[in-house]
């Protein structure tokens, strides 16, 4: 009996395999710049959020030890820095390592814009290159409100302080600045 009986468990053909493998490579082929593209999305939104709160903490440790704090911004080399006042040497020292603009990927296309062709309502079109924070939290009038602007070419972010010392980031869209 086991001479005549037909054999009905098979496995897949090398056609069909070949098909799957083929479906399976242009889903990959449609997915992959689409995944790059959101990766790249969160990685500006999460440096103009770093650097938001960077900002922020700047102005709470000023408060705190009652001494000047900043953020110097290196546009060119896309990087950043905070750093508190020593009231013994009378110079700033540095607090933190610097930082990069999107950090860890690479060719994000990422970076600092000197100046942009429009500004949120009350700010500058030109990046800071500092933003400094008295010993009350508050940023030196001299400087103005300050801002800088970071961008990917297909989305442009800002991250400002306020004569108030409010720590705000920003979106451009539709040509509209808008407030995150």
């Amino acid at each position: 009996m086991h001479g005549n009986h037909l054999k009905t468990d098979r496995g897949f053909s090398l056609v069909e395999l070949s098909i799957v493998l083929l479906m399976i490579a242009v889903l990959a082929s449609f997915s992959i710049p689409m995944l790059n593209s959101s990766l790249r999305d969160m990685k500006i939104i999460s440096d103009a959020q770093g650097i938001a709160t960077t900002l922020t903490y700047a102005k709470l440790q000023a408060m705190a030890q009652m001494t000047s704090w900043k953020l110097s911004f290196d546009l060119a080399n896309n990087q950043w820095q905070i750093e508190r006042f020593d009231r013994d040497t009378g110079q700033y020292v540095m607090e933190q390592s610097v930082k990069t603009l999107s950090e860890g990927v690479s060719n994000s296309g990422i970076v600092f814009v000197a100046e942009s062709a429009s500004a949120p309502t009350g700010f500058p079109t030109e990046s800071s290159t500092t933003i400094t924070f008295n010993s009350r939290g508050i940023p030196i009038q001299s400087e103005g409100p300050g801002i800088v602007y970071i961008s990917n070419n297909n989305s442009h972010y800002a991250v400002s302080v306020s004569i108030s010392g409010k720590v705000d980031t920003w979106r451009l869209q539709n040509q509209q600045w808008a407030s995150k």
